[in-house]
């Protein structure tokens, strides 16, 4: 089902003109020219850099054929109005060739995570494809539906906000017959008036659902909870002690995975989920929810949770030389997310904890607050810290990455007994830090 269709039918589905030779086939599409384009369609965004200046880059690359709104034709090409909304366009016309379900997920925190358990225990089972990365918006969303092929089921779609109506967009071009919203706070505060704001939008998602599909609400958050009035779709909640799936029975083990109950109204189980923090069970419950209303057994997707694979960047545990257990979570940084990590190596059982921070980035006017708030709780648990070009936490500041490194060695803050978490937004780049460390 990947994209395969003529330069005429591109110009039919985009309300386009063709130019060259319109029976040009074309295999996939790409909105970047410095990829391997073979036989593909180039889609030229005006973002930042305006792709049309890589129209004839992308050629040379392969590609079969081009989009464009501006210029001229170069060889087999198709004008449009807008080529963002031509690419949306024909996203739209792919989303009807998937015969299964499409769950989209959006939320504050937890998209990735509930996207990469929902994958994991479902690529055994299904032909499932999902998006890559964080291919979460007006144009990751597209390209990962017409990214899929011929086998594809089932598709699961990571969807993000910068500002109002985003999700809502999102939504029509995906259109989800499952909708799940994992937890609304402040994140990309920047773009929003208030958390009420965001819990709006996030909840387009669940309004635009068909009355036989499903919204799998995070109990655990009142402003998730009250978009159930928000549908005529079916409604499971999931949350811990209470939800129709929940988790009761939580251990943290020494690696920092969790051991816990599911129950639900398919059957209970006792289960274990390999990813570090006792808040990605949240995360577990949303993805078994979908799951189970899809048709799988409890005990295949209980199974799953042993062995999740997720992005890269988030929650990552490995081991040093030095026995020291590092947890980098480097991929993004708001209040929820740091202190859920905080939480996390509070669970341990190691008693020399440390954490590494970076910026948390586009939180508007309560950044101050937010960044001070998070400093004074390290501080009160007693946790050691540094961090990155970032002076409104507190304590001490490093100027890189780079810099951090001997910091951390001068203070003899490793061993058996320890360890270390790095977060912070994607800006920071603290990626390089927990690479660097071996």
């Amino acid at each position: 089902m990947s994209m395969r269709l003529t330069v005429r039918e591109i110009a039919e589905i985009t309300g386009g003109e063709a130019f060259g030779n319109s029976e040009a086939l074309v295999d996939g599409v790409s909105t970047d020219s410095r990829t391997h384009l073979s036989d593909q369609l180039f889609i030229p965004i005006i973002a930042e850099r305006n792709g049309h200046e890589f129209i004839e880059n992308a050629l040379e690359k392969g590609a079969s054929a081009h989009l464009f709104s501006q210029g001229r034709p170069y060889g087999n090409a198709i004008r449009v109005a807008d080529t963002l909304q031509a690419l949306q366009d024909l996203a739209k016309f792919y989303r009807k060739q998937i015969s299964g379900d499409v769950i989209g997920i959006t939320g504050s925190v937890g998209k990735t995570t509930t996207k990469d358990i929902i994958h994991s225990c479902l690529k055994h089972l299904d032909n499932i494809h999902v998006s890559k990365l964080s291919f979460n918006n007006e144009i990751g969303l597209p390209l990962t539906i017409l990214s899929a092929d011929n086998s594809v089921k089932h598709l699961v779609l990571e969807m993000g906000a910068r500002g109002p109506r985003q999700i809502a967009d999102l939504s029509e071009i995906a259109k989800p017959n499952i909708g799940i919203v994992t937890r609304v706070s402040s994140a990309h505060t920047e773009f929003f008036k208030s958390e009420d704001e965001i819990a709006d939008t996030k909840g387009a998602l669940i309004e635009q659902l068909p009355s036989n599909g499903l919204a799998i609400l995070n109990k655990d958050d009142s402003r998730v909870l009250s978009m159930a009035v928000r549908t005529d779709a079916n409604v499971i909640t999931y949350g811990f002690q209470s939800g129709i799936v929940n988790a009761s029975k939580i251990e943290v083990n020494k690696d920092l995975s969790t051991k816990f109950r599911i129950s639900s109204p398919w059957g209970s189980t006792e289960t274990k989920l390999s990813i570090p923090g006792v808040h990605n069970i949240s995360n577990a419950l949303a993805a078994v929810s979908a799951g189970l209303f899809m048709g799988y057994k409890l005990e295949d997707l209980s199974d799953a949770l042993l062995s999740i694979d997720l992005s890269p960047m988030r929650m990552e545990s490995k081991y040093l030389i030095n026995g020291s257990l590092i947890l980098n979570d480097s991929y993004n940084a708001n209040p929820t997310s740091m202190n859920a990590a905080i939480d996390t190596i509070l669970s341990s059982s190691r008693s020399t904890k440390v954490a590494v921070l970076g910026t948390m980035a586009e939180l508007g006017s309560i950044s101050e607050e937010a960044h001070k708030a998070i400093g004074e709780r390290l501080l009160s648990n007693g946790i050691n810290w540094i961090a990155v070009s970032e002076h409104r936490y507190g304590g001490d500041v490093v100027d890189s990455w780079k810099d951090a490194l001997p910091f951390l060695n001068e203070n003899s803050w490793a061993g058996e007994d320890t360890v270390i978490l790095i977060k912070g937004s994607r800006v920071a780049e603290l990626d390089q830090l927990a690479n660097a460390m071996k």
